[in-house]
Order: C-alpha cells, then sequence, then structure tokens
C-alpha cells in the first residue's frame, strides 16, 4: 500500500510538473486573465503572462460581479505587467518573485478628491513550480534505475549488497531475492 501511495503521489507530481511546463510556454504567446472573488468582498485577478502568475487582491473592492476570464495574443511588445492598471510603480523584485502590499491612489476626473485603495501582489516564475514539481519524477526514474542496475549486477535492489555469495537473500537487510545468473 504505502509504495501504490508514493507511486500515485508521483505521478500527480508529474502531471503538474507537465502542467506548469504547459502554462509557462503558453504564458510567451497568450495572455490569460481570471476575475472572481466574493460578492461585497476582495477583488481578485490572477494573470498569465511571460512565464509568470501574477495574483493581485484588491482589499475592500467591494467585488460585485461574477467570475470572469479573457484570453488573449500577447504583443511582442509586451511588458511584465501585460499593461493592466492597478500594479505599483515600485515593485520589489526578489530573484524574479515580488511579494508586495502597496496603496493606490485614484484621482477624481470630476472636480472631487479622490481615494485610495488597497493592493497585494505576489508574482511567481512558473520554472519555481515545475522545479519542485520535477523533484518526485526525477526520484522516482534516478530509483529505478539504481534498482534496475543492482539487479543487473546480482546485487541487492533494496541496500545493494553483492549477492553472488548469498542467493536467495541478503544478508545485510534480510530482503528475499532472486539473483540472475552471471556468466563466470
Amino acid at each position: 500500500m504505502p509504495r501504490l501511495l508514493l507511486n500515485m503521489l508521483v505521478f500527480v507530481s508529474l502531471l503538474l510538473y507537465l502542467a506548469g511546463a504547459a502554462l509557462w510556454a503558453r504564458s510567451h504567446w497568450v495572455r490569460d486573465i481570471f476575475i472572481f472573488g466574493p460578492a461585497g468582498g476582495d477583488g481578485q485577478v490572477v494573470q498569465s503572462l511571460l512565464g509568470r502568475l501574477h495574483w493581485r487582491t484588491d482589499f475592500g473592492a467591494g467585488y460585485n460581479g461574477p467570475a470572469w476570464q479573457q484570453s488573449d495574443r500577447l504583443s511582442p511588445q509586451a511588458i511584465w505587467n501585460g499593461g493592466m492598471s492597478g500594479y505599483p510603480t515600485q515593485v520589489r523584485w526578489r530573484i524574479g518573485f515580488v511579494f508586495q502590499t502597496y496603496n493606490d491612489y485614484h484621482f477624481s476626473h470630476f472636480g472631487g478628491t479622490g481615494f485610495t485603495t488597497r493592493h497585494r501582489l505576489v508574482v511567481i516564475p512558473y520554472w519555481f513550480p515545475a522545479a519542485l514539481f520535477a523533484v518526485a519524477p526525477s526520484w522516482w526514474i534516478v530509483s529505478r534505475l539504481r534498482r534496475r542496475r543492482r539487479m543487473a549486477e546480482g546485487r541487492c535492489r533494496r541496500c545493494g549488497y553483492d549477492l553472488r555469495a548469498t542467493p536467495g537473500r541478503c544478508p545485510e537487510c534480510g530482503m528475499e531475492t532472486e539473483v540472475p545468473d552471471l556468466p563466470d
């Protein structure tokens, strides 16, 4: 049962890696925007653009619409934020990531006083989750190759102990094994 669970987790990790890699590639040609939030609550804007996932929260925005999605072709001159308003004027990048809370002042075009809104911006490059989700499948492949090589060399699959003198059971870890006939 534990091996089945581990294999299932590795498979799910592989699927997430492939999905992340596909979104990473897609984000260089197509911009995807998703806008959602609870009625009267904070609005959420998620944008996939130029190899990065942007998540902007508009605090106290009083979101009142249904979820909305848009995809459009990316211009070769596209800038990092896709030209969307509401992004901070000074962005604090940290190794390709952004975790920033900021205020945005809105001027009144009709002579009244303006108002300030509060936002949080999180930008994550797609390579990061792709690298994280690639660890488990990579480990699984390496362990399978190592186990196969050990069996071909007449060693224990589990610990690698030389089984030529003690076929059938490993004296090191106690695992029962079948040793292939090796040429003299």
